[in-house]
């Protein structure tokens, strides 16, 4: 393994780690069609739902929150 120049600055050079050590990653990450976003995404919108639902009486129907959220359950409609 080579050995960074030591004129650089420190926060260069650890940069310059991070990507040696993770290259093979980033590399695959642009060459891949691959992405965990849909997942990523659906976490997100559990964690607001968690937040904004403080005080729900049981999990049951946070879990129902969650579904119907998500488009698994269908509420219903006011006619």
């Amino acid at each position: 393994m080579q050995t960074l120049n030591k004129a650089l600055p420190k926060w260069f050079r650890k940069k310059l780690y991070f990507l040696k050590k993770y290259k093979q990653g980033i590399q695959n990450a642009f060459e891949l069609r691959y992405s965990n976003g849909v997942t990523e995404g659906m976490n997100n919108k559990i964690k607001l739902i968690k937040r904004v639902s403080y005080g729900y009486r049981n999990f049951y129907h946070l879990r129902d929150r969650i579904c119907i959220i998500h488009g698994l359950i269908f509420a219903p409609t006011e006619a």
